[in-house]
């Protein structure tokens, strides 16, 4: 079997009005759905981050080792590309290459991802909504209280909250919202890279009655010093790497002890070779690693299926870590394969069809497919 064709569809899906976090609104979905096709089979990857510039880079730089190799031959296939491409701006493309590989490879050895990635340690996942989000003109946090409510009848049990917009409305959303939840649900905010140290420790204080499960990216993804001081003072566990595009970038962090829970995304840091690195030496340090899921089904999916072959971890949540992240906002492009579903008890299932266990056609991504790319031999 070899690599014949790589499609790539970079996609925009507008939203009726735009959402954000404390750093920046956006009125749109966009993303890169790469289609790896081989021996009458295909599989799908992502790269949300910088759509063209990752079709770019796969069209003009990695394709070359692509077309023509055995798709099976993930490991082989990823350090050439890496080896061959210097610095970490290339990484979302890999990452894209990567999830299409295993998925290609899981379907043509009929299994699910999660077989291929190691073996099934649980096949239900605790699901956490990621939002409420901000909103521009008027008051930010207008809605969280009406959006909680819809969270809370779809059955969700576990919350992330946007934070770091105003700290005293920070800490007002916080409150009302453990209320809201009650005393057993999981509660998480986020701040988004948005505060600096002092100020992300002095909102915390502020909100410790309300039990946080943990504070997310309380600075800026490349302050290590600001992690340092910032989990020498918050009380509860802190949370980040979502920006972290190579493996090696977590080891400064687990070194330093500044961050408890690893949240490399599948789409930025090299895929699911990449993330399973950032595994391993979260493994070493006894510490959970919790992938942060955007972007479309197929990132969701790829990240559903890592999480079920990792180890658990007792970190005071309603279940052992791992939860997997579920995007609750408007994103046409979750939906493309069905929109993922819970479960009464607040948790999701992992697929045990073949692959990353969707049905994604390209007739499904055309409302939303602004551009076209075929790559052949």
């Amino acid at each position: 079997m070899k690599i014949t064709e790589i499609r790539l569809y970079l996609l925009s899906a507008p939203l009726d009005e735009p959402i954000g976090n404390a750093l920046v609104f956006f009125a749109s979905r966009q993303t890169l759905l790469v289609e790896i096709v081989a021996g009458g089979l295909s599989g799908w990857g992502e790269a949300w981050v910088g759509p063209a510039t990752a079709a770019a880079t796969i069209e003009h730089q990695l394709s070359r080792h692509l077309i023509g190799k055995d798709p099976t031959e993930i490991g082989a296939l990823w350090q050439k590309m890496r080896e061959a491409n210097e610095g970490d701006a290339v990484m979302p493309a890999i990452a894209a290459v990567d999830m299409a590989l295993h998925d290609l490879t899981a379907r043509a050895w009929d299994m699910p991802l999660r077989k291929l990635l190691g073996g099934t340690r649980r096949d239900k996942v605790r699901a956490y909504a990621s939002g409420p989000f901000f909103k521009p003109g008027g008051h930010p946090y207008r809605d969280f209280g009406r959006e909680l409510d819809g969270y809370l009848k779809q059955g969700f049990q576990a919350f992330k909250l946007r934070s770091g917009y105003d700290p005293t409305d920070d800490v007002t959303a916080v409150m009302n919202a453990r209320r809201q939840i009650g005393a057993d649900a999981d509660l998480m905010i986020d701040f988004n890279q948005s505060c600096t140290p002092r100020r992300s420790i002095a909102t915390f204080a502020d909100m410790e009655e309300a039990r946080l499960l943990w504070v997310e990216e309380p600075v800026r993804p490349t302050d290590l010093a600001g992690y340092r001081l910032a989990s020498s003072h918050i009380r509860t566990a802190i949370a980040g790497g979502e920006a972290i595009f190579n493996p090696a970038g977590f080891l400064p962090f687990l070194a330093d002890g500044s961050m408890d829970v690893l949240q490399p995304d599948i789409a930025i840091c090299g895929g699911l070779t990449g993330v399973s690195q950032v595994a391993a030496l979260a493994a070493m340090y006894l510490r959970p690693v919790i992938p942060h899921v955007w972007g479309s089904t197929v990132n969701f999916h790829a990240a559903l299926h890592l999480i079920a072959t990792l180890p658990p971890h007792r970190a005071g949540g309603k279940d052992p870590y791992p939860y997997i992240e579920f995007d609750v906002g408007p994103n046409p492009l979750l939906d493309l394969a069905g929109r993922p579903q819970l479960d009464k008890d607040g948790m999701v299932s992992v697929p045990d069809r073949p692959g990353l266990g969707i049905d994604l056609k390209a007739a499904d991504l055309e409302p939303y497919t602004t551009e076209l790319r075929t790559i052949r031999a």
